[in-house]
């Protein structure tokens, strides 16, 4: 059974989220009203996973997650109230370690029982994994998938116009490993990361930080740009149209009826298979469920290549799994080595 300790300064909330997880099967093995506290029990009980909220007395959850991560490393799931200053805390908290997080309903106890399936399977969805001061290091494994032997020297070039990535759970930090080690890049880079619309413009400042490529939250009608990254606005779906020096970025509001994503990899890569055909690159990262498999077989099938990251450095290994059942993907790589990878194959 899943152990959890949940860190909030509400009671209310302490004890309506002990409730939900009770009846979720999920153990709830300690209370902390503070990050203080929130240490010591993680600690003594050796929790699978800890629930974390950032605005706290005493000690905030940045300090105690910083803390966390470096004497006694667990995953972290962050689930907060959301303010504009909000959101640029919990993207630093993925930054700093946290795994996943969940906006905290501004209702009573209804909306928090309305988040309840959510909370519960996003929290089981990253408990088993293990931790170390830099990363993951060990992973429950998932039924085996038989593969080649993943190696930057079976590499080779090709005519590349575009990059198209996706992520979900994970892809934060994900993405500051490769946006970090991408010294340049001759290409546009269009990207979809599951996040709320408060969020992603956040995202991209803080990503600016970290990248000598320019990244910026996507517009209706930004002509594409090498050596500039394009995030996809939470809220809306993300589309490319055209090709070359006049391809535009499509934003459109629309329903979630791409897997309940919104924005959708699925929505994305499906543009890109249209518009660049075999001259794009596709790379599928860390998160849950199988968005994106859809659009990357029409990539493929287009003759586009495509990179998914490999099960043991993914946080959840759902969506690269996935695309790579399905035959979408023609090479796996670990996270530290898909920015070699793109450099490779662009050149």
């Amino acid at each position: 059974m899943i152990k959890a300790v949940i860190a909030d300064d509400s009671a209310f909330v302490r004890n309506i989220v002990r409730d939900l997880f009770v009846e979720g099967g999920i153990d709830v093995v300690g209370l902390a009203k503070n990050g203080k506290e929130a240490i010591k029990l993680v600690k003594e009980t050796k929790p699978n996973v800890l629930v974390l909220d950032i605005e706290m007395p005493v000690m905030n959850g940045l300090d105690a997650l910083q803390q966390i991560m470096d004497e006694c490393p667990l995953p972290v799931f962050v689930f907060s109230q959301l303010t504009q200053e909000g959101a640029a805390e919990t993207i630093r908290a993925l930054e700093y370690g946290a795994v996943d997080f969940l906006l905290k309903p501004s209702g009573g106890i209804r909306d928090l029982k309305k988040a309840r399936d959510d909370l519960i399977s996003k929290v089981r969805a990253i408990a088993h994994k293990s931790f170390l001061k830099k990363g993951v290091v060990e992973i429950k494994p998932v039924k085996a998938v038989h593969r080649p032997h993943a190696s930057l020297q079976l590499l080779k070039p090709r005519p590349i116009d575009i990059v198209a990535m996706g992520s979900s759970t994970g892809g934060v930090k994900a993405g500051i490993t490769i946006m970090s080690q991408l010294s340049d890049c001759s290409k546009p880079i269009v990207w979809v990361q599951h996040m709320p619309p408060e969020f992603t413009a956040n995202f991209a400042k803080r990503l600016n930080t970290f990248s000598k490529l320019e990244v910026k939250e996507a517009e209706n009608g930004d002509i594409l740009k090498a050596g500039c990254c394009y995030l996809a606005r939470g809220g809306s779906q993300m589309r490319v149209r055209g090709r070359g020096d006049q391809c535009q970025i499509r934003i459109t509001k629309e329903t979630k009826e791409y897997g309940g994503h919104c924005p959708s990899c699925d929505v994305l890569f499906h543009s890109v298979a249209e518009h660049y055909t075999a001259n794009a690159l596709g790379i599928i990262l860390t998160g849950m469920g199988c968005d994106g498999t859809d659009g990357l077989i029409s990539m493929h099938n287009k003759g586009a290549f495509v990179i998914g990251q490999d099960e043991a450095s993914c946080i959840v290994y759902g969506m690269p799994r996935a695309a790579y059942v399905a035959g979408a993907v023609d090479v796996e790589l670990p996270l530290d080595d898909i920015a070699k990878g793109i450099m490779k194959i662009i050149d």
